[in-house]
């Protein structure tokens, strides 16, 4: 009744065309208003429809059960399913949903368990990955309606899913509807329903309260004109209020009349502490739920307390067993309770209460002394029947047993199984175990370790603040003798700072744990000074860094620390590059990775820190090879050994090298990943760092409104252009901007460059690369002086790096640059060739072919049209390699200025008189092509090669316009009968591997 508008909306929604894009539905309201009535409405509609209706509601008592609303939806389905009906999800992503979903069972052709990969931790955003995968497949063909009630009580899992399925809604025909209380909305829910992308349609159905006509036809004609509106304004025309109040004694009505209308005035939010209270409701409603309960017979209202208690929904010999009645007496009045709709049935076997808040009544009238008890026999029962940990857990927390071992051991236990996959709720576990031990003594291991375990799981969940203060309670306590456990603690805290962009503290913090460390402590000294190091480098003070790389590398060669002197090693060769002393960085990048490449698995999980940072020499030093090739380990390591805090940065390197390489595709779905990654950490930092490099690829690949949003995102999480990081993402925004053809959006970038030119932010074999863009945009500007200045700066910087032809080719295009704009044609264009040859010589083609794009346009100016349209075709033809589609369309337009005909529509791709057939395929599009052949979808493809379905996507399009093949079928064949001889070599670093 009374919702005619929004049943048209959510009819409209299911009867729009099935065009494979998900739609998000929030309905919002007050309690009582009518949300659940308006989803039953949804579901009955979706049913008659041939649509599959899936239904899953939050339960306050249940909150830290992980992903417990998406559970309670799709657990019963997905496990009345055959395995076969799951083979096309791939066994990786049939063994990810195995570990959430108990109906699953897990691929016997693999040694790694599911108890494995809980205890090492798992890539969230892949089992988040894999239950979109699974949402896809549930909704083919027919279209699937998932509802998800009551999600202000859902748990940190299932805001993070909830969240992941917004920024990528499935490209199925799903309907989602998610309905909450709006004034109990916690911040991490509010936070994810911000980030739906423009790939779902978000509709939101705000519930208001019935007006007087529609509270008469609620009430039927049986209630006079003068009780409706005496109902009405004591109920503020809440539907629940007012069904509630209509059972109340005529009595009570009068006086709830004088007052204002119940629904006015802010409602009070539970408090984080409350479980099933009445917060909030006002007290008429609430004297009269609580009425409804004291008139029944005492077993009843002791099987209404019990139920409560037991869960939502709740099985009978459950409630049973809490209240202490045999089963037949128990059955008995719950027939009682069920006939005076206090209950319902809510599937086989389970019962489930008429609202939350009739529960919220029936535990708070039950009072606290018996609830404790009645959580106790819970406990009990739930032990005698082998459910989970996590299932007794909740249970345990509420019978406040302090000093109980077994309760203890449950809550650890219950910890444990969940923290790979929902680390929030593990910490939870772990700080009501706390609460349970004997009073603090010192010297307390248990304690101590329990603070430990609950920190790293506060850091894994994003809440890195907490940890900090977790771990800063545990350097408290240990003492100095402990070096070892305290230079674990101080080292995490070291990265939790560093996550949250205080470098310097980090770097205090390591610093004041090494002067107090007790002599011959030689370990501990080896850890603190290699966290220096990377402080020290992170701070900005590159001679400290190499300082305490090499006193750490002495320490660690008396010692035999193989792991520890790679990574001093892997240190002193960043370092050295920072300080641009190229010579020596070069030496110590060989020696680094003899060191690293000499480590096994085992002693590399130790210090897989220096993976990073000897990639990052080897990027730098223009050894893209060699950098992939110690990322790629460094991914396989930190997945393995669920060394989850580092998987952000090596994404973002691994990426960035693909990029350098003119492997856009593929780089854009490391970036795209190390930003999931990002945040499940809430990391700003590091979201800023992976958004920036999104930027700085959709402006390359032509998606121009794409990557002026993700800038402007960047730099409002990096802040003002204070440090490397806020100056850079600025950087790549105004990069964004040039590319738009929007020069204006280059000037705050110049101005505040401009106002310290010597760039000491930036490293100094970084700066002909930030002078060549400067140039640039002063020269887009009409500001040629000022792009003179850039560009004779880029050749200063430049000097000394001989080593390093590609740094040395940026500061020849940005002297081609002012040549061009300064009426020298002829010498810009030498100049931009030469610029090239070197792009060419490091492996870089993207800027290759940057710089015969230059080339070709002064060479044109200069009259040389035949050798002008060799040279656009050359920047046009390694844009296309490289799915740089902004810089092709300019290639492109200079090509037609010079009367050339080129296609329309070859913008993105590969031109076809460059190669076709097999040979035309690099080789990740060769492994995706193999696979495409023997039948694998994009997911299981996905899945297996740990990219991003879009990833896939691209790939799948580039391979079937290679291959010349009219659909996907068409590739098995096309790999068979045409050509496979070796790449083409027009440019080898294009055809490396990823």
């Amino acid at each position: 009744m009374g919702r005619k508008r929004e049943r048209e909306l959510l009819a409209h929604i299911l009867d729009r065309p099935r065009s494979g894009v998900a739609r998000v539905v929030e309905v919002v309201g007050e309690p009582g208003i009518g949300k659940s009535r308006l989803l039953g409405e949804m579901r009955a509609v979706a049913n008659r429809q041939g649509r599959l209706v899936l239904a899953g509601h939050a339960s306050e008592l249940e909150r830290h059960n992980p992903f417990g609303v998406f559970l309670d939806a799709i657990c019963d389905h997905v496990a009345s399913l055959d395995p076969p009906d799951l083979a096309g999800l791939g066994t990786d992503l049939v063994r990810e949903l195995a570990m959430v979903f108990p109906g699953i069972s897990v691929p016997t052709d693999s040694a790694e368990t599911t108890h494995d990969r809980l205890v090492l931790g798992v890539e969230r955003y892949r089992l988040h990955l894999a239950i979109r995968a699974l949402l896809e497949h549930l909704a083919s063909p027919s279209g699937l309606v998932l509802t998800l009630d009551d999600l202000h009580w859902g748990d940190d899992a299932s805001f993070e899913l909830l969240g992941y399925l917004l920024r990528h809604p499935p490209r199925a025909p799903v309907v989602l509807v998610v309905a909450y209380r709006s004034r109990q909305r916690p911040a991490r829910l509010a936070a994810v329903l911000t980030q739906a992308t423009p790939g779902g349609v978000v509709r939101r159905i705000e519930l208001g309260p019935f007006n007087l006509d529609e509270v008469a036809e609620f009430l039927g004609p049986d209630v006079d004109q003068a009780r409706c509106q005496v109902l009405h304004q004591a109920s503020g025309g809440n539907p629940f209020y007012l069904e509630a109040l209509a059972r109340a004694p005529e009595e009570w009505l009068p006086l709830a009349a004088r007052g204002q209308p119940l629904s006015n005035g802010p409602s009070t939010a539970l408090s984080p502490k409350s479980v099933l209270s009445l917060d909030g409701v006002p007290p008429i409603v609430r004297a009269t739920l609580q009425a409804e309960l004291a008139i029944l017979p005492e077993r009843v209202r002791l099987i209404a307390h019990a139920s409560a208690v037991a869960g939502d929904p709740f099985g009978p010999e459950l409630a049973a067993a809490v209240a202490g009645l045999s089963r037949q007496v128990a059955d008995g009045a719950l027939d009682e309770l069920v006939a005076r709709d206090l209950v319902q049935p809510a599937g086989p076997g389970c019962f489930s209460y008429r609202h939350p808040m009739v529960r919220a009544a029936a535990y708070e009238n039950a009072g606290a002394g018996w609830r404790v008890q009645a959580h106790a026999r819970a406990w009990y029962a739930l032990e005698e029947r082998g459910a989970s940990m996590v299932q007794r857990a909740p249970h345990v927390e509420h019978a406040t047993l302090p000093g109980n071992d077994k309760a203890i051991a449950v809550l650890i236990a219950a910890a444990e199984a969940v923290a790979g996959w929902a680390p929030a709720d593990a910490a939870h576990w772990l700080s009501v175990a706390l609460r349970l031990l004997p009073d603090k003594v010192e010297g307390d291991l248990r304690r101590l370790e329990l603070l430990t375990d609950m920190a790293r799981f506060l850091g894994i969940s994003g809440q890195l603040w907490e940890a900090r203060d977790v771990l800063h309670e545990v350097l408290r306590l240990l003492p100095r003798t402990a070096a070892d456990r305290r230079v674990r603690a101080v080292s995490f805290c070291a990265v939790l700072e560093n996550l949250l962009g205080r470098h310097a503290e980090a770097r205090a913090l390591l610093l004041a744990e090494l002067r107090g460390l007790p002599r011959m402590a030689n370990g501990a000294a080896t850890a603190l000074q290699l966290g220096l190091a990377e402080a020290s480098l992170r701070h900005g003070d590159v001679a400290g860094s190499r300082t305490w790389a090499g006193t750490a590398y002495i320490l660690a060669s008396c010692h035999n620390d193989h792991p520890a002197r790679a990574t001093a090693a892997s240190f002193a060769a960043y370092a050295d590059y920072l300080a641009a002393d190229i010579p020596a960085a070069l030496e110590h990048c060989d020696h680094a990775a003899l060191l690293v490449d000499g480590l096994t698995d085992g002693e590399l999980a130790q210090r897989l820190d220096s993976v990073v940072w000897l990639g990052w020499a080897e990027h730098d030093l223009e050894r893209y090879d060699a950098a992939g090739r110690h990322f790629d380990r460094g991914l396989a390591l930190a997945r393995a050994t669920g060394q989850n805090y580092l998987l952000t940065m090596l994404l973002v390197s691994r990426g960035s090298v693909l990029m350098w390489q003119g492997l856009l595709t593929q780089a854009e779905g490391c970036f795209a990943d190390a930003e999931e990654a990002a945040l499940l950490v809430r990391s700003r930092w590091l979201q800023a760092f992976a958004l920036a490099m999104r930027c700085r690829v959709a402006a390359l690949t032509g998606e121009l409104e794409l990557a002026l949003r993700l800038g402007e995102e960047a730099c409002r999480l990096a802040g003002p252009p204070n440090d490397w990081l806020s100056l850079w993402t600025a950087k790549l925004l105004a990069h964004a901007h040039l590319m738009a053809d929007n020069p204006e959006g280059c000037s705050s970038i110049l101005d505040i460059t401009g106002s310290s030119p010597e760039l000491p932010m930036v490293d100094p074999a970084r700066r002909p690369a930030w002078y060549e863009f400067l140039t640039t945009a002063a020269l887009a500007l009409d500001r040629v002086a000022e792009g003179e200045q850039w560009a004779a700066r880029a050749e200063a910087a430049a000097t000394g790096l001989v080593a390093l032809p590609g740094r040395r080719a940026f500061a020849r295009l940005a002297r081609a640059r002012v040549l061009s704009a300064s009426g020298d044609p002829a010498h810009a264009s030498t100049t931009a060739r030469e610029a090239a040859t070197e792009f060419t010589k490091s492996g870089n083609p993207l800027d290759a072919g940057r710089a015969w794009l230059v080339a070709g346009t002064a060479t044109a100016a200069a009259g040389e049209r035949p050798r002008a349209l060799d040279e656009l075709e050359q920047a046009r033809a390694l844009s296309a390699r490289c799915g740089a589609n902004g810089l092709q369309e300019r290639a492109i337009r200079e090509l037609r200025r010079l009367g050339r005909r080129v296609p329309r529509g070859v913008t993105g791709q590969r031109n076809p008189r460059d190669a076709v057939g097999p040979a035309a395929l690099t080789s990740r599009e060769r492994e995706v092509a193999e696979l495409l052949a023997i039948g694998m979808t994009n997911r299981q493809i996905a899945a297996k090669l740990y990219l991003s379905p879009r990833t896939i996507d691209h790939h799948v399009g580039h391979i079937i316009a290679k291959l010349g093949a009219t659909s996907r079928a068409g590739v098995a064949s096309a790999l068979v009968t045409g050509d496979v001889g070796n790449l083409p070599d027009v440019f080898p670093s294009c055809s490396q591997a990823h």
